[in-house]
């Protein structure tokens, strides 16, 4: 019960984050990028269907998936477990 309601909390976070992303993504301060990679990784955490989109992305763009693999090394386990190749989910 209370995993569903904090799954329920980190989307509708995660939702407002790539939102608000959009909207100061033109801006000349490079924070509406930092928001909107923040958010899709929320998403990915509690949403399968965006996982799975993240996972088609990574799979036909070379240039994604390289520079991923570099990154993920650096971050938390949690996301780490996320963004593998191999969890599709």
């Amino acid at each position: 019960m209370f995993k569903q309601a904090w799954n329920i909390v980190l989307l509708v976070v995660a939702v407002l984050m790539v939102l608000v992303g959009l909207v100061t993504f033109l801006l000349p301060i490079p924070f509406g990028i930092v928001l909107l990679l923040m958010g899709i990784a929320m998403l990915m955490m509690v949403s399968p269907p965006v996982r799975r989109w993240f996972h088609r992305l990574r799979d036909r763009h070379e240039f994604i998936n390289r520079h991923l693999t570099k990154l993920e090394p650096h971050l938390p386990a949690s996301l780490q477990k996320v963004l593998r190749p191999d969890n599709v989910g």
